[in-house]
């Protein structure tokens, strides 16, 4: 199965034969959504950092609370992040999590 890239200024769209996921930036979820992480575009020090804690690529998370903080849930873990690092963190919705 090929897996097609589109990429435009604000946003990139994953289309498959199947399925179709738009990405977009982390600040944009509503609260109590549920993605999961397709890539930010972060310093390595700052993806390291919440790497450690769990929010990596493909990893699962809830949105708890939008705004500054903003409040994301990874399995047991909550963490605060500033808007500026939510928008630099692509993010697919996930329907089947939903």
């Amino acid at each position: 199965m090929s897996i097609i890239y589109l990429f435009t200024k604000c946003n990139m769209t994953i289309i498959s034969p199947t399925i179709e996921y738009e990405c977009i930036p982390l600040s944009q979820l509503e609260e109590r959504e549920k993605a999961v992480i397709h890539v930010a575009d972060l310093s390595d020090s700052e993806r390291e950092s919440l790497a450690a804690m769990g929010l990596h690529e493909e990893a699962a998370f809830e949105l708890c609370q939008q705004g500054q903080p903003c409040i994301v849930q990874v399995e047991a873990t909550r963490l605060g992040l500033s808007q500026e690092v939510t928008e630099q963190i692509m993010v697919r919705r996930c329907g089947v999590c939903n």
